[in-house]
């Protein structure tokens, strides 16, 4: 049942729930037994040990697990524990496969009998042992291309029986995109498979140790197209014979016996590479595994890095350098081995991210332009300070600068849940910045504004830029007026929060009065009254206002019988506030420097003591106190407000750190740093 006290809603257990909790307790030895099973009843065992700055496994399961960039663009190289490698162009680009002939047996690499694959970041290395090979090893290492959209492989041999052949094959492009463009667990593993149906509409032009593939027009091909390999040097070039066609091109090593195959025949290497050309054309060819170093290119035509193989050394030179300077950008020398190795990965995932002139909201799900999110965070700690104002400069442009037309106009057919999405009405007017930059001015649901505007905050901070904030400053006013216009519309300094941060999704207050969005708006104008100082501007109007959101928080949000936060108050009724806050609550009023040091420290002893923990256990790893821990305690389970979120939980660790415990800090960010490593 509910009841109020203090204009605060309590919860206070019925009958059935007290004869639970006397039964739990009751049973108190067997419930500890149960907390201690795997999560789901699922054993896991630990997928990478770190070496160095190096994720490494040996004989993994997995395929196109570990994605490789190189050029900012959409364009990615699928790779994994396996090696057996994939294009996304985006869209399909095929897949490229290796194996091994000896004699009358033969396998595909990804059966081999051992295969140790390390993540070294940009970089996907292997080394094969296999009887076949007999105590010989295969080396491989994998690279997206730096300045071209494109994969580049090197292979290397050591002590490989003579007569032991390396069989390669490529095909199955067909440019479609995937419903999540491959993102792990939304779109199966099989998707990137070299499916014989996905090379329907391939069409192949052979010469010597080089091919073009001709792909993604849905066009079924004649007789003559699927079964006869089309030279280069004795067939004149058609052009425009197959409209809409995309193209990629492939450089293989020279005396490589270049054939079409029926991709339909891939049970193991020696049964394919008897077949020949069909309705599922691919392309494939053999080579000795003795001598120099051999390489293999799969590039999008349009991006063309290289003509012949002779070139190959000096492109894949050129990617491992390009590599090593994202991945040294940041480096942790720690005596924690696993953190040792996150430096590398998060400069290559930071810069995957950035398509300029702006940051996106994600590299492979969710790859899109949005103003805000944490992405942009990145660009100052790692001294991309040039990206950082491309990115705000560009949506600069995107802010709308003309007064609203009408007053809130909610959205009749989604039945009254959104704001209609209209330029001109009052939350899409003077002051909203816009989700795609360079000055294209349409409305969009999400409250982008605020994280947006933080970000440029930090970046002040990073920069000491003052040419920077007087180019901004007319953009930071209208978006102080537009949030006070839209959020506080009663004048009480507690600000209604619509669409804001990453639980948005789910996350409502009516019009109420929530901590996390008057956290923001505190930061936000505490900072433009200092900055209008150093700029010869006027600051008291902010500075008066964040000394009267500061107060509304600790009058009206503030619990000091409880020693937290609470999630927000209601606007009508009773005005009543909510007291159980989710974790945005308590680290976004850390992060924005709301509480003085005691209050951050009761404000963490709520997560602490009230938030759920899921235990990580894991065969392989060192520690055995390790916990995730939900948004909330809310109930029941609804998508963004009661989850296990790793960037969350990342924010959750940060706030320790910086109320000054650092130990628990740490020790709450071990279990998303391994979740993030493995």
């Amino acid at each position: 049942m509910l009841f109020t006290k203090n204009n605060i809603v309590y919860t206070t257990p019925s009958k059935i729930f007290l004869k639970v909790v006397v039964i739990l307790l009751i049973f108190n030895s067997r419930s500890y037994l149960y907390a201690q099973q795997p999560w789901h009843d699922k054993a896991r065992t630990v997928h990478y040990q770190p070496s160095g700055s190096d994720f490494v496994c040996v004989n993994g399961k997995q395929r196109f697990n570990r994605a490789l960039y190189g050029t900012n663009t959409a364009f990615r190289v699928e790779a994994g524990d396996l090696p057996e490698f994939a294009l996304y162009m985006p869209g399909m680009g095929g897949n490229l496969k290796f194996g091994i002939i000896a004699g009358n047996k033969s396998k595909w690499l990804i059966d081999a009998e051992e295969v140790k694959a390390t993540y070294r970041p940009g970089a996907m290395l292997y080394e094969v042992k296999d009887s076949l090979l007999g105590k010989g090893i295969l080396y491989i290492e994998v690279l997206a291309l730096a300045h071209a959209e494109g994969v580049i492989v090197r292979l290397q041999f050591s002590g490989v029986i003579r007569g032991a052949e390396l069989v390669w094959m490529y095909g199955g492009a067909t440019g479609k995109k995937f419903s999540r463009d491959g993102d792990i667990g939304a779109d199966p593993e099989s998707s990137f498979y070299l499916q014989p149906d996905y090379c329907r509409d391939n069409s192949y032009k052979i010469e010597h140790n080089q091919f073009k593939l001709s792909y993604g027009t849905g066009k079924v091909l004649t007789e003559e197209e699927q079964y006869e390999i089309k030279h280069w040097e004795d067939r004149p070039q058609q052009t425009n014979t197959i409209k809409n066609a995309k193209q990629i091109t492939g450089i293989v090593p020279l005396g490589s016996a270049v054939k079409l195959v029926d991709a339909g025949q891939q049970q193991n290497p020696q049964s394919l590479f008897k077949s020949t050309g069909s309705a599922t054309p691919a392309v494939a060819g053999i080579t000795g595994m003795q001598g120099k170093p051999q390489f293999f290119l799969i590039e999008n035509a349009a991006t063309l890095a290289a003509k012949d193989y002779a070139a190959l050394p000096a492109l894949f030179n050129n990617a491992e350098l390009a590599r090593k300077k994202l991945a040294g950008r940041i480096a942790l020398v720690t005596p924690d081995k696993w953190l040792n190795t996150l430096g590398g990965a998060l400069g290559i995932a930071a810069d995957a991210i950035w398509e300029g002139p702006t940051y996106l909201h994600g590299a492979i799900a969710w790859r899109m332009r949005l103003n805000a999110w944490r992405g942009a965070y990145v660009a100052d700690p790692l001294g991309w300070h040039d990206r950082a104002r491309k990115h705000f400069s560009s949506y600069a442009l995107s802010q709308v600068t003309t007064p609203p037309t009408t007053g809130v106009v909610m959205d009749t057919a989604l039945h009254l849940a959104r704001h209609l999405e209209k330029i001109g009405t009052a939350l899409f007017s003077e002051g909203y910045i816009c989700r795609n930059p360079n000055g294209d001015i349409r409305a969009h649901h999400y409250d982008m504004n605020l994280v947006f505007i933080d970000q440029l905050l930090n970046h002040f901070n990073y920069t000491g830029d003052v040419e920077s904030v007087k180019a901004m400053w007319p953009l930071l006013k209208r978006h102080l007026a537009w949030e006070k216009r839209n959020f506080d519309a009663d004048g009480d300094g507690l600000y209604d929060a619509y669409a804001s941060i990453w639980a948005s999704d789910a996350l409502q207050y009516s019009g109420g009065g929530v901590t996390h969005s008057s956290a923001y708006n505190y930061r936000s104008n505490k900072m433009a009254a200092e900055l209008a100082a150093i700029i010869g501007e006027d600051g008291s109007l902010y500075k008066k206002e964040a000394e009267k959101i500061q107060a509304a928080i600790e009058k009206q949000l503030w619990l000091p019988q409880l020693g937290w936060y609470a999630e927000y108050k209601d606007l009508l009724g009773n005005q009543l506030v909510h007291p159980y806050p989710g974790v945005w609550t308590i680290y976004h009023a850390i992060d924005s420097k709301v509480p003085d040091a005691f209050k951050a420290f009761q404000s963490l002893q709520y997560v602490r003591n009230n938030i759920p923990r899921v235990s990580v256990k894991a065969t392989g790893l060192p520690w055995n106190d390790l916990y995730l821990i939900s948004t909330t305690n809310w109930q029941r389970y609804t998508w963004s407000l009661n989850n296990v979120a790793l960037a969350e939980n990342l924010h959750m660790a940060l706030a320790y750190w910086q109320g000054a415990q650092p130990a628990e800090g740490y020790h709450y960010g071990k279990a998303p740093w391994w979740k993030a490593c493995t």
